[in-house]
């Protein structure tokens, strides 16, 4: 299968890489850079970076930004793309690479922290983790950036613990399906450009993703309510393959760590803006939006501590829980059960 995709991205970018050894020859870099979606404000991260590489480095470096779906990708396979040297910079989503190493999703665990602010702290915080994993990315770590918050968008309303039961639900990666699961919800797998009309058929009840993203893609029209559970904003990467990290002089890489600090701050900024933009925008259409009451957060945290936490352990070996305790407990208050 990683064979087909190689082979696919070789052909689509065959075009786009053909003048970079000249181009790096005269002292220029000409980088592609995929991020994850074009129509996204978080989008608007990677093209201020490219304008920025152009402007910090005197146009020594020059990027071309293209997105998951331009060329036929999901996400999934960013890591390994990465690690095979195709693309220059990539925006790597640790939920959805977390098959290939489960261990950075570690801080995207759902229902992990108590605030926004919180989160962001162990955000900034648990990208040492992701450094440390560099050889097996295949590419130098230099940020991060949030998405909107998680929330449920469903045709239902769910008040109490209970309406949860037997509600099927679209999840996406492993700790939301436990979660899901935990919470004695049917998690159903559907691809995220079919969940408008699964939502609409009735074929699923209700959908995890941020509030910005379900506003957007006007979930609002298939669903009436936007239930807060304070699962927390996922988190994406800003890495820079080796490949390419080798190529570059020191004054170069100074300038790309610095960038990478700026990034980060501008990419919490960017999630802080966007979930309050989606609840407030899925409201005016007509949305009613459900805050979490106390009973349905202590479910949360059950499912959460006895559920999703155990089983991203098993997944992530021996070290996991060792993670967790330094990296995470100081902002989650309490340490792995």
């Amino acid at each position: 299968m990683f064979t087909k995709i190689v082979v696919s991205i070789c052909l689509t970018l065959a075009t786009l890489f053909a003048s970079i050894g000249i181009a790096q020859a005269q002292g220029t870099y000409r980088w592609k850079a995929v991020a994850t979606s074009r129509p996204t404000p978080q989008f608007e991260l990677w093209t201020w970076l490219a304008e920025e590489l152009d402007r910090r480095t005197g146009g020594q470096i020059k990027v071309e930004v293209t997105s998951l779906p331009e060329l036929g990708l999901t996400g999934l396979e960013m890591m390994r793309v990465t690690r095979a040297g195709l693309v220059d910079i990539a925006d790597v989503s640790p939920t959805y690479v977390s098959g290939d190493l489960p261990v950075i999703e570690g801080v995207d665990l759902p229902g992990l922290f108590p605030d926004f602010e919180t989160s962001a702290k162990a955000h900034r915080a648990f990208l040492a983790v992701i450094k440390k994993h560099e050889d097996k990315i295949g590419a130098v770590v230099l940020g991060g950036y949030l998405w909107a918050e998680t929330v449920i968008f469903s045709r239902k309303p769910l008040r109490t613990p209970a309406d949860f039961k037997g509600l099927k639900i679209r999840v996406f990666g492993a700790a939301l399906t436990d979660l899901a699961r935990a919470m004695g919800m049917e998690p159903v797998s559907v691809p995220f450009a079919e969940v408008y009309s699964a939502l609409e058929r009735g074929t699923i009840d209700a959908s995890f993703t941020g509030t910005y993203a379900g506003y957007s893609l006007k979930w609002y029209e298939v669903t009436k309510y936007l239930v807060e559970v304070n699962l927390g904003p996922s988190s994406g990467i800003f890495a820079v393959s080796k490949r390419s990290w080798d190529l570059l002089t020191p004054a170069l890489r100074d300038t790309l760590l610095k960038l990478g600090e700026d990034f980060t701050d501008r990419g919490i900024e960017v999630s802080r803006r966007t979930t309050k933009e989606g609840i407030d925008r899925c409201r005016e259409n007509g949305m009613e939006v459900i805050s979490l009451t106390p009973t349905v957060s202590a479910v949360v945290k059950e499912g959460v501590t006895k559920a999703v936490i155990p089983n991203w352990i098993k997944r992530s070996g021996p070290d996991a829980r060792a993670t967790f305790d330094q990296f995470i407990a100081p902002y989650a208050g309490f340490k792995a059960p």
